[in-house]
């Protein structure tokens, strides 16, 4: 394991801008006291940041000999910034200072290591060649999130490389996790409204009954996956919500449902949406129901690029060692930074910041998460490696 010493004198900084934003938290595209910190902290360094889509923040860091985008290479960074309406219940001397507001998915330490690798470039260690390009997006936890807002703000206009991190509790801290190929899936969003007759309890034969026809959807719905999609390709249908009914002996007449599809390659989302969209017209039309169904397609999946998934691996390699680096299974949860990977070649990865002995062990969107900070200068120094590494060319 080696941290450069450059990162280890910005570490306590890191530690401390994490502590103050996770005591002030804001809900996506309401991050203005976040983007005013940003903003605060980049100019106290030299910089001139510019405010985009809203409470989004775009500044550049360029080599002592950069004046023309011909001078070498452009990477961006990213780092989000918004949090969750969760009810911190972690105890921490720095907890959210927001009620029912928390960073409860570790976007404070997003930015913090983001500030601290800003600080350590516009020291006394400029960028090699070329320029970084720091994205401070809001609105990753509310699609269609503010990565599509960054992109039409001109945040990727130079860009060659663009690379990026999540903190993520599954990880012990001093471990990162790199993956080549699908990283993170596809997340779409459906709405069901099932149009009945409503009646009384007593009297089923004169109502049409929209509970039941729900219920049957849901039930039939989980035989796509199990029978309709190749086994070896990973999907997750999921109802996360079902309204209806008025009282104990009142058939209802509505129900209202919604859920989630997870895929990770693009054949897999259009089968699901059109075997989806075939059973619950089959089902209501067999039951004499009307219904109106909204499908509504999200993230993308996240695909690494190759070439730069190894220039962040030999970063990891080089700063934890052999032993920092996993290479698990994609997960099915999803990151709107798949949209900046779809314009531009780049990489994300989880940056372990699990700690058992430490007690911390709680799950993301958790209302007692927290992280080990130790993992602040990991995550550092992983960004800086690979920021040189790519700037310089010579693993390109």
């Amino acid at each position: 394991m080696h941290i450069p010493p450059e990162i280890l004198a910005v570490e306590n900084y890191a530690i401390q801008i994490r502590r103050r934003l996770h005591e002030r938290p804001e809900l996506s595209f309401k991050e203005e006291d976040t983007a005013r910190i940003i903003e605060a902290e980049l100019t106290s360094m030299g910089l001139q940041p510019r405010r985009v889509a809203k409470t989004g923040v775009i500044a550049d860091v360029s080599s002592r000999e950069w004046k023309t985008p011909n001078d070498g290479k452009t990477v961006a960074v990213r780092a989000d910034m918004d949090a969750l309406p969760v009810l911190e219940e972690t105890g921490l001397e720095f907890a959210s200072k927001n009620s029912g507001v928390m960073h409860a998915c570790g976007h404070d330490a997003h930015v913090a290591m983001a500030l601290g690798l800003a600080k350590v470039l516009t020291g006394s260690n400029p960028p090699p060649h070329g320029r970084v390009r720091f994205l401070f997006q809001p609105a990753e936890e509310s699609p269609p999130g503010g990565a599509l807002e960054l992109i039409k703000s001109g945040a990727l206009e130079g860009v060659d490389y663009v690379i990026g991190q999540h903190v993520y509790s599954n990880f012990p801290v001093g471990q990162a996790a790199i993956y080549y190929g699908p990283m993170m899936a596809n997340a779409d969003s459906f709405r069901l409204k099932v149009i009945g007759k409503g009646g009384h309890g007593s009297e089923p034969h004169r109502a049409l009954d929209a509970l039941v026809v729900a219920s049957q959807i849901v039930v039939a719905a989980q035989t796509i996956v199990s029978r309709r999609i190749d086994p070896l390709k990973p999907a997750v249908i999921t109802f996360g919500t079902f309204n209806s009914g008025y009282r104990h002996n009142i058939i209802a007449q509505y129900a209202e449902l919604t859920g989630t599809v997870r895929t990770l390659d693009e054949e897999t989302r259009d089968k699901i949406e059109k075997e989806l969209t075939s059973l619950i017209s089959g089902l209501c039309n067999t039951a004499g129901v009307r219904h109106e169904f909204v499908y509504e397609r999200g993230y993308p999946v996240l695909v690494n690029n190759p070439v730069v998934a190894r220039v962040v691996e030999d970063a990891t390699r080089e700063a934890l060692g052999e032993s920092g680096v996993l290479h698990p299974e994609p997960v099915m949860g999803a990151e709107d930074f798949g949209y900046y990977i779809t314009k531009t070649p780049g990489a994300f990865y989880f940056l372990g910041v699990r700690n058992e002995e430490k007690g911390i062990i709680s799950p993301q969107h958790s209302p007692s998460y927290t992280i080990d900070e130790d993992a602040l200068k990991f995550g550092m120094a992983i960004l800086y490696g690979s920021t040189r590494r790519l700037l310089g060319g010579t693993a390109l």
